[in-house]
Order: C-alpha cells, then structure tokens, then sequence
C-alpha cells in the first residue's frame, strides 16, 4: 500500500497501492480501518479479510 484513507460517515476505506492504482472499500467499519493502520505488516495480514468481506470499486 501507497497510502489509505477512510471516511468514517460513508464507511469507506480508500486504498492506494504502490502500482498506482486506487480502490474503495465499501462497509467497512472504524475498527477495521483502525487495525490496518496499528498493524504490522497491514495488508498481508488485513488485506485478503478486507478483499474477501467487502465490495469494492476501482477508481481511475
């Protein structure tokens, strides 16, 4: 991941990765965005519950 942001009002968490692309998960809850952010390693270990349990868009 390049950078992540999130909007606790719609419950979405935006994610940039470092190949430039830019995703919007949809649903997901403060303490999920909260857990990305305190963790480790985030996205090995958050990314596949995140990609699994939430919809998501791609944005251009």
């Amino acid at each position: 991941m390049a950078a992540v942001g999130y909007d606790a009002v719609s419950a979405t968490l935006r994610v940039r990765f470092r190949n430039g692309r830019l995703y919007d998960y949809l649903g997901v809850p403060t303490h999920v965005h909260d857990d990305l952010l305190t963790n480790a390693h985030p996205w090995t270990t958050w990314g596949m519950h995140i990609k699994r349990t939430y919809r998501f868009e791609r944005l251009e």
